[in-house]
């Protein structure tokens, strides 16, 4: 039963979002077709290069400067929120990740003083590039909920969906794979740990599932022997041909270990194999590549796009995944979709577990032609840094639900939402710093 990447990778982009009701053998075509990809590295950096200079944020929807005149960072004790005010009223407000915000907050007022009083229509020149040893994850998360609200903002102002901002709706409806329930599908025995996946799929009712591989506390061990290959196995046994599987390696392997467990995911049609070597070790994602038929995804800890630069470039992975909050937002996560798309592959981001990023990951997948068949979804899960609930309405109205393993983006202006009034008021303006 093996899988084929080039299939995997060109039906979807080919195909969009379309929903899957074909058998996994329908998945067909040439797995060595790099007919994307030029010979000369230099060429494929040099076409990078150009593709990340194109803008982004649709400025002409604006016919007049909106400039921001008020930033504030709202704290409930560990949460935070930003709302922004442009100087003629309009506002926006997003939830920003709830353990990185509250470890990293003091940077955020740097970047008051980046975007105060500047035009919003330029977003693409005030969202940072890659800022060097200011960067990463904590900085990129400030940025990311920034971004948001301002989204927010423009979007109210220009009564469009966020993803209207950023480019054309093209998945107006996103099918998901489930992604949820990290700890059990390590820690249980395979029988425990797949009724509890089968529980979640009765709310999910996704078409696609992750499981997670490895997880011994050391490379290449396991917290049984043979679990994870039991796993493997019985998944398949469990949810037959019509579910489509992969698995996540969560930095648990060499590259030998990577080989191996990528071979037993061939045997049984998984589909992806996602960041199976510890982060950073590219040479080891790429070595795993080149020896495996089954697609290969990674990126959910990038948070550079000279990173995903090389590893587009140097053909490591089939499906980048940027993380909204963790890599600095829509405008810097659409760079490298479009990077991708560059050269034939797809983009699946990863959804942190904190605040709303199965709401960002709806907007932004929307205005991505090259996104992946399946995105990721842990549940309708909008808890804050404090443990609570993010209370939110959905401006058209309709609760966002999941109908036969497809949700349906938010239709309303901005970020489709409003956060619950009296919830906003129990965060106060920062103004200690």
């Amino acid at each position: 039963m093996n899988t084929n990447r080039r299939g995997f990778i060109s039906s979807a982009v080919a195909g969009g979002l379309g929903v899957a009701s074909l058998p996994l053998s329908s998945y067909g075509g040439d797995i060595r077709s790099h007919s994307a990809m030029p010979n000369d590295l230099q060429a494929r950096y040099d076409k990078l290069d150009e593709v990340v200079k194109r803008p982004i944020f649709r400025k002409e929807l604006f016919s007049s400067p909106v400039i921001l005149e008020t930033i504030e960072l709202l704290r409930d004790r560990d949460n935070f929120l930003v709302r922004v005010r442009s100087k003629d009223g309009a506002e926006g407000i997003a939830a920003g990740h709830g353990s990185q915000n509250s470890k990293s907050w003091p940077a955020f007022k740097g970047l008051m003083n980046r975007f105060l009083g500047k035009d919003a229509r330029e977003l693409d020149t005030l969202v940072p590039g890659d800022s060097g040893k200011s960067g990463g994850i904590p900085f990129n998360s400030q940025v990311a909920v920034l971004e948001f609200a301002i989204l927010d903002m423009m979007g109210n102002l220009a009564k469009k969906p966020a993803g209207e901002l950023i480019g054309k709706i093209i998945h107006p409806m996103i099918p998901i794979y489930q992604g949820s329930r990290v700890v059990e599908l390590r820690q249980l025995p395979p029988e425990q740990s797949l009724e509890i996946v089968k529980k979640d799929l009765l709310e999910s009712k996704a078409k696609a599932i992750k499981l997670r591989a490895g997880g011994g506390g050391v490379l290449d061990g396991d917290n049984a022997p043979g679990r994870t290959e039991k796993l493997i196995k019985m998944a398949r046994e469990t949810f037959g041909d019509q579910i489509v599987l992969g698995c996540d390696g969560n930095g648990n392997y060499t590259r030998k270990g990577g080989l191996r467990i990528g071979k037993v995911l061939e045997e049984y049609n998984y589909q992806w194999w996602e960041e199976m070597v510890p982060f950073g070790q590219y040479d080891d994602l790429k070595h795993v590549k080149d020896g495996l038929k089954i697609p290969i995804s990674t990126g959910e800890s990038e948070s550079y796009i000279s990173t995903f630069r090389w590893l587009i470039a140097n053909d490591a992975c089939d499906i980048v995944q940027p993380d909204q909050l963790y890599f600095g937002g829509m405008i810097r996560s659409m760079k490298v979709a479009r990077m991708a798309e560059a050269f034939g592959k797809t983009i699946v981001p990863h959804i942190t577990q904190y605040g709303l990023g199965y709401l960002y990951m709806l907007h932004f997948i929307s205005a991505c032609p090259n996104a992946g068949k399946y995105q990721e979804f842990d549940l309708f899960s909008t808890r804050d840094a404090n443990g609570n609930q993010i209370p939110i309405v959905y401006k058209s109205g309709d609760p966002i639900v999941s109908h036969d393993g497809v949700l349906k983006v938010p239709t309303g202006s901005g970020l489709g939402i409003v956060i619950d009034p009296d919830y906003v008021k129990k965060h106060k303006v920062v103004k200690d710093w």
